[in-house]
């Protein structure tokens, strides 16, 4: 697998006791704290037990090694090709300018490769010079715990300014857009954002956490043309419970951000007869609201 966090922690962790046992400074202790830092919770117990008892022949039990030089892990060509392709995405910039060493590498896939459907067509402009600064002026705020002046256009046309605490980003894979989520449940779609400079320092222990209101929809899926499976996937990036009524019928009980209502709702409407809102009756009065505009070509 490429990049896998879970098949590369041993390795990882490994390699850094090999480095201290190197330097003559590997001990049972230090050795409990870097396989806690790289590794899983439970981690330790598994590597220490093939240590002791020299299962693996690369750290002795009294901690000593006989490898003299510090361990490395090349970057494999299957690696460098996934590298290539994803430097090529348009929302790469956002992050990062380049990588470099891969001039000659051919990408392991290339963006026409890829079919995407049900997806809307504005995105945000990740081409632009000004979006490309504004949003690293963003993540550094979030990384940096620092407050933002930020003048935006709202959705309805207004422009309004203020002092805003980013905490985190958030990104619709559905609407190819981002949005900053602000400390007190602001939510500012980055797109909009017009200026936006750095202000002062927070003390993150001080903030509270993100309390965004979250609501829940009950529906029924009807097991045709693979319906569950396309629903799992369709609302993979949203909390759910999902239970099996009889051999044609299940329950979904997906839970999300009000923020996200009119998302959810246009998502739920594509599925057609295959899905039906069981409960509240505030979400099936959304539906019938939707379906009546739709209907009198009031499309919103």
């Amino acid at each position: 697998m490429l990049f896998s966090e879970i098949y590369s922690t041993y390795y990882t962790a490994m390699a850094k006791l090999i480095e201290k046992a190197i330097d003559g400074e590997l001990s049972n202790k230090n050795a409990n704290e870097i396989i806690n830092s790289v590794a899983f919770s439970e981690s330790f117990v598994y590597i220490l037990d093939n240590i002791k008892s020299e299962q693996w022949q690369l750290i002795t039990k009294d901690f000593k090694t006989n490898i003299k030089n510090y361990p490395k892990m090349p970057i494999t060509n299957l690696q460098k090709s996934f590298l290539k392709a994803i430097s090529l995405d348009n929302r790469f910039r956002l992050f990062c300018d380049d990588i470099t060493g891969l001039d000659d590498v051919e990408p392991l896939y290339f963006e026409n490769d890829f079919y995407c459907f049900d997806k809307i067509l504005d995105g945000d402009p990740y081409n632009d010079e000004e979006y490309i600064k504004i949003f690293r002026t963003v993540l550094s705020a979030i990384k940096e715990h620092r407050r933002l002046n930020i003048v935006f256009r709202s959705g309805k046309g207004i422009i309004r300014k203020g002092v805003y605490f980013p905490q985190k980003l958030e990104y619709s894979e559905k609407d190819d857009k981002f949005r900053i989520i602000c400390s007190g449940g602001s939510v500012i779609n980055m797109a909009r954002i017009k200026t936006c400079t750095f202000g002062a320092t927070v003390n993150i222990h001080k903030v509270k956490p993100i309390n965004r209101n979250e609501s829940t929809v009950l529906i029924s899926i009807k097991n045709e043309r693979k319906a569950l499976e396309r629903c799992m996937l369709h609302f993979a990036n949203f909390k759910k419970e999902t239970r099996q009524i009889d051999d044609k019928f299940y329950e979904m009980k997906l839970t999300y951000y009000k923020d996200d209502e009119t998302e959810v709702l246009i998502r739920i409407l594509s599925f057609g007869p295959m899905l039906k809102v069981i409960s509240p009756q505030s979400f099936q009065d959304l539906i019938k609201e939707r379906l009546n505009k739709q209907k009198s070509c009031e499309l919103r």
